[in-house]
C-alpha cells in the first residue's frame, strides 16, 4: 500500500455489523468511513487484514462514493471472485 494512503483502524466487529457479516459470510469489511471490521475471530488474521487495507486503499483512491458503487456494479458482472477490486486486494 502507497504511503500517502491512511490505514484504517481495525476493530472486531460487533452487534448489528457482526450479525450482518455473519449473513453474508463474510470475515472482514471495509467501510466508508474508515474502519475496518473483523469478526473476532479474524482479528489477528494479518492476511485479512492486509487484504482489506488494499479495500481502504481501492476506497481512498477511488472515491468514497464511486468505490462502493463500481465495486457492486463489478459483482454483478464479473462475480464476487473477478470483481477487479477482489482480483487487486488478494494480489495485494
Amino acid at each position: 500500500m502507497s504511503a500517502h494512503y491512511k490505514k484504517f483502524k481495525v476493530k472486531a466487529a460487533t452487534g448489528i455489523i457482526l450479525w450482518a457479516m455473519i449473513q453474508l459470510k463474510w470475515f472482514g469489511w471495509t467501510s466508508n468511513w474508515g474502519v475496518i471490521y473483523l469478526r473476532p475471530e479474524q482479528i489477528d488474521n494479518e492476511r485479512l487484514i492486509a487484504h482489506e487495507q488494499v479495500h481502504a486503499m481501492q476506497i481512498q483512491r477511488d472515491g468514497y462514493v464511486w468505490q462502493p458503487i463500481k465495486y457492486a456494479y463489478y459483482c454483478f458482472k464479473y462475480g464476487y471472485e473477478n470483481n477487479p477490486y477482489e482480483v487487486e486486494a488478494r494480489n495485494g
